[in-house]
């Protein structure tokens, strides 16, 4: 009874609330869309401080000024002067002609004698003795000695070997050892190497070989002889002695007229530098402006509360009765999460503040040298002095005659009395010219040995074998019985003599030839022939002597300048000197000026909601917006990149439906060409830029739902495999849009 009961409860409450969700006085043939009033949100403006008021310090610096300051640049002092010497003149004696000499000529005499006078000169005639020449035989090497190579084989022999064939190794009486078969390669022919020839290399050259060799003879050619005019002294060349007087010169000599005296010059006061201190420049306080610190901050700011909003359930009541689903939804108040943004703010850490520093601790100076200045004062070190300075002699020039050259005596020449004759006189004497003989040669071929043959060694590798030996892999761990290593006797060659050469001489090739060769070199044999002469008179004659006869020196008065007093000094005061230097001085010190930057606000929009909604309300609408309306949308091929006139189209067709606050889903579709993946991604891709558009132009994107349906839902019969115009194919891409109740 109770179950009838409730049912009969639930039904009617149900019939209640679909009575009220039905819109009141219905049209017919008129359409209603059920929506949901939205909540009313006004902007209102808050400001949020994103910088803190700070103080900023400004150092104004210190003032100055400048003072003057007489001081000592120079002390007093005393200079010296020189009062000069006296002098007188005096009289003195000069030779103005040195004592010389003269000579006086002594006469000679003459004698006559006779001599012998060769007319013709003896000489020698030549006779040739022509030279001997002899046959003789000699070899020409037609082809050089060389060397052969031949290679003597490394001589091989047969020896035994053992072989390990199983290790020596160990047993175990508890714990056998146990082995494994392992291959290695034995040598069993070692490696060695062997020689092989390289033949010698020749070539054939052509030489030019003497068959007689060069030689002289000699030519007579005959003395040649002139007849001449020879002049005999019939009376020598004598000399006659002739006085030549002495040669006198006028020379200039310094005659002292003024002796030499001294003076005395004044060695001036030396004078040094002391460095003066004064207190140059006043220095005032640093102030160093620690600016103000900044730590970045945030602050989260609530532009939208959390809200709810109405929402219907996915699935229908279990005992819904009616045909139409949505009519047994239930409704919930959903819950909306507030919104919030984060603003970036600056916080002060630390405000600005002022470092003050003595003025003399600036640059890490000493504060007792802060600020003082140095000056150069000039004081006498050395007092002023005086030094001798020699004044040398002042001498006259005077002219005296001097003797350069002595009386001497020239001899002139007398000459000989000659009397002419002829004589034979051999021009030149007979002699030979030697006439060269050139050589006869011939060519001759021969063979030459240009590279000595030589060996290369070639490597014949060993010769190895494999052979399986048991080696212990295990070592054994109880008692040990030794096993003994199991040897087999093997063959092998071995090198018993490593390969070598050995050298073939080859003789050279010889070829006899004749060839003339001068025996004896040509000669000349000389005949003597006998001088001629005849006799002369002549005449011989004694020299002339002089002899020395003195000539006394010739003197003059002249006069001379003496010093009679010598030189003195006078002192003279010299003043101090005076200067004055510039200062600093510190007129007003370092200050500080404080200036308050403000803080920084920043002004955040939020939203506040003004007016709740969620009531349901149904609202009459163009019956044909209910099913899907076409967008003429013409995609580019394989795009989703909206052009001008697509946007334009939406404009027109889609935002005046939004405009009345309904909802409504984009649906977009493309022909059966290519795959069902890619055909269903690019739908979704091209539904979701209508989307964007939609809430670039202010729609809220809960009002809009974008579904992309591929090539799922084609208008006609192109499907895969069946042939189709690009007319029919066009059909299929197409993007829609219709009203739903998404609220």
């Amino acid at each position: 009874m109770k179950k009838v009961l409730l049912t009969i409860l639930s039904f009617v409450v149900c019939s209640a609330v679909f009575a009220q969700d039905l819109p009141t006085n219905p049209e017919p043939g008129k359409c209603y869309v059920r929506c949901v009033t939205p909540d009313v949100w006004v902007n209102q403006d808050i400001t949020v401080q994103v910088a803190p008021a700070y103080k900023k310090l400004k150092v104004v610096p210190a003032q100055y000024r400048t003072e003057n300051e007489e001081v000592v640049i120079q002390s007093s002092g005393q200079e010296l002067s020189v009062v000069p010497a006296q002098y007188e003149t005096q009289t003195f004696e000069v030779v103005t002609q040195e004592a010389s000499q003269r000579l006086e000529k002594v006469a000679g005499s003459t004698d006559t004698t006779t001599e012998e006078i060769i007319t013709q000169p003896a000489y020698q005639e030549l006779s040739v003795v022509p030279a001997k020449y002899a046959t003789e035989n000699f070899e020409v090497v037609s082809a050089e000695a060389g060397q052969t190579l031949s290679v003597i084989p490394a001589k091989l022999g047969t020896e035994n070997f053992e072989v390990v064939v199983q290790e020596a190794s160990q047993r175990l009486e508890v714990v056998p050892a146990q082995y494994e078969n392992r291959t290695e390669t034995v040598v069993v022919q070692a490696a060695y190497t062997k020689l092989e020839t390289v033949p010698a290399q020749y070539e054939t050259r052509t030489e030019t070989v003497v068959v007689q060799s060069a030689g002289q003879r000699l030519e007579v050619v005959p003395a040649k002889w002139a007849t001449e005019n020879i002049e005999v002294v019939v009376q020598p060349a004598s000399s006659r002695v002739e006085i030549v007087p002495a040669q006198y010169e006028t020379q200039t000599v310094e005659v002292v007229v003024q002796e030499a005296s001294q003076r005395l010059e004044v060695i001036p006061a030396k004078w040094g530098t002391e460095t003066m201190t004064y207190k140059k420049q006043e220095y005032g306080s640093t102030l160093t402006v620690v600016p103000a610190k900044f730590t970045s901050g945030y602050q989260v700011i609530e532009v939208k509360p959390a809200t709810a909003k109405w929402g219907m359930s996915d699935t229908p009541a279990a005992d819904c009765q009616s045909s139409d689903p949505n009519d047994c939804r239930y409704w919930c108040y959903k819950n909306v999460p507030a919104q919030n943004i984060t603003i970036n703010t600056t916080e002060l850490a630390s405000d600005a503040q002022v470092i003050t520093k003595p003025g003399c601790d600036q640059g890490g100076n000493n504060s007792a040298d802060c600020g003082m200045g140095t000056y150069t004062r000039k004081v006498v070190q050395t007092p002023a002095t005086t030094r001798v300075i020699d004044i040398p002699a002042v001498t006259k020039t005077v002219k005296k005659t001097v003797m350069v050259t002595p009386p001497t005596t020239r001899v002139v020449e007398i000459p000989a009395v000659t009397k002419t004759i002829k004589k034979t006189v051999l021009v030149s004497p007979a002699t030979t010219r030697v006439i060269d003989i050139p050589a006869v040669t011939k060519e001759v071929t021969r063979k030459v040995m240009v590279t000595p043959p030589t060996t290369r060694v070639v490597d014949v590798p060993a010769v190895t074998k494999e052979v399986t030996r048991t080696v212990m892999v295990t070592p054994p761990t109880t008692r040990v019985i030794e096993i003994p290593a199991v040897t087999k006797t093997m063959k092998r060659t071995v090198v018993l003599e490593p390969a070598t050469t050995r050298v073939s001489e080859i003789p050279a090739v010889t070829k006899t030839m004749k060839r003339t060769v001068m025996a004896t070199p040509p000669s000349t044999r000389a005949i003597d022939i006998p001088a001629k002469t005849t006799t002369v008179r002549k005449t011989i004659i004694s020299p002339e002597t002089t002899r020395v006869v003195e000539v006394p020196a010739v003197t003059t008065t002249m006069k001379r300048t003496v010093m009679t007093a010598p030189p003195t000094t006078r002192v003279i005061d010299v003043p101090q000197k005076t200067t004055t230097l510039k200062r600093t001085v510190l007129a007003s010190d370092a200050r500080v000026e404080e200036v308050t930057v403000p803080a920084v606000n920043k002004t955040v929009t939020k939203e506040v909601l003004q007016k709740k909604g969620g009531l349901t309300t149904w609202k009459e609408v163009d019956c044909k917006i209910v099913e899907y309306n076409d967008l003429n949308i013409n995609w580019n091929l394989g795009s989703a990149t909206l052009t001008n006139a697509a946007k334009a189209e939406i404009d027109a067709k889609l935002l005046p439906v939004l405009a009345d606050g309904v909802s409504v889903e984009i649906a977009s579709h493309t022909d059966s060409r290519g795959s069902k993946e890619s055909n269903r991604a690019l739908s979704e891709r091209r539904a979701q830029a209508v989307t964007n558009y939609l809430i670039s132009k202010g729609i809220n994107s809960s009002r809009i739902v974008s579904n992309g349906y591929g090539e799922s839902r084609l208008t006609n019969r192109c499907s895969d495999g069946v042939s189709c115009t690009e007319r029919e194919h066009l059909a299929n891409r197409r993007t829609q849009f219709r009203v739903i109740n998404a609220n």
